[in-house]
């Protein structure tokens, strides 16, 4: 449970006064952690206290809680688990519901599609997803780059002259009339300002839109 203070005086008035703040802190060594779980706050709390009194504080990753290792240590490095901890390690994954990768020496998941694959949901593909992987769509794709030679449609600026920026293609007619999803005269390209302009209401023209 934490002790609220209102106010600096209340604090102090309590104990938590600067010079027991500096004993525990640099005489005893504790970290904000502990002294924290002392007095019923929060670390951090415990550290703005430190630092309006302009305390140096240690840096990061020195303090002294169990647990914590020092910048370079040495410790554990090149250790090699014996086959009977490895055993026991492996048996408490088992018991854990952890499935080992390898299956008589083939990775379980290697060669598993449909309705066999761990994450199969059924066959339900995303119509976009389905369209947009299709061997027309890259066909109408190709298409609608070679006939806007590469250039937006309304601003009239070409791919290379937008570094890092990838042209859209965009549906005149709705994704929604299916059989004019991958028809290369319902696309046309366009850049992503100008494509986002094209939904928005700030199009009163309705440009691109039938």
């Amino acid at each position: 449970m934490q002790i609220e203070f209102r106010t600096k005086r209340q604090r102090e008035e309590s104990g938590i006064t600067k010079e027991w703040l500096y004993v525990q802190y640099f005489t005893l060594g504790k970290d904000c952690v502990q002294i924290g779980k002392e007095v019923g706050r929060d670390p951090k709390s415990v550290w703005s206290w430190l630092n309006g009194y302009g305390f140096k504080l240690r840096p990061r990753g020195a303090e002294s809680s169990p647990g914590t290792f020092e910048i370079g240590h040495k410790l554990g490095i090149g250790r090699v688990h014996t086959k009977e901890t490895k055993r026991k390690i492996r048996d408490a994954r088992l018991n854990d519901g952890h499935v080992p990768y390898l299956k008589n020496g083939v990775h379980w998941l290697k060669g598993k599609k449909g309705e066999i694959h761990p994450t199969w949901k059924g066959g339900i593909t995303p119509q976009r997803q389905s369209v947009y992987s299709s061997p027309e769509w890259c066909d109408a794709v190709k298409a609608v780059w070679k006939r806007d030679d590469a250039t937006c449609q309304k601003c009239h600026k070409r791919q290379n002259e937008i570094r890092d920026i990838k042209f859209h293609i965009h549906h005149i007619e709705s994704f929604m009339v299916r059989e004019k999803r991958t028809d290369h005269n319902n696309l046309v390209l366009l850049c992503p300002s100008c494509h986002r302009f094209v939904h928005s209401k700030r199009n009163k023209t309705k440009l691109f839109i039938k």
